[in-house]
């Protein structure tokens, strides 16, 4: 994702006084098939991007809801969630079915 940089991530895994021999990886989305033409548009629909702007207002709040995070793994949680909650908010609603679709998911 070009063009988002994570002011402030450095200075919170510096804070951390934590080991770790892992990694978790989440994936925030939905498998909604139309999702991507509302994200993005099409010839005939204009965009309505949820899921973009989700990303980078989570990472720009990043340092409010992960300073206090006990591990490099919890902060990666929490952004996964906070990327969940805005995307959420941001879907547009026409019958729910894309807001209640979006989730984040722990892959490793």
């Amino acid at each position: 994702m070009s063009g988002i940089s994570m002011l402030g991530f450095d200075d919170v895994m510096n804070a951390l006084d934590y080991e770790s021999f892992g990694s978790r990886e989440y994936r925030v989305g939905t498998n909604v098939e139309y999702a991507i033409y509302v994200e993005f548009g099409t010839s005939r629909n204009q965009a309505q991007p949820f899921l973009r702007p989700a990303v980078e207002q989570a990472v720009s709040e990043l340092d409010q809801y992960a300073g206090d995070a006990d591990s490099p793994e919890e902060v990666v949680e929490r952004l996964a969630l906070k990327i969940e909650e805005y995307a959420k908010d941001n879907a547009p609603v026409d019958t729910g079915n894309l807001r209640g679709s979006i989730e984040a998911q722990r892959v490793s």
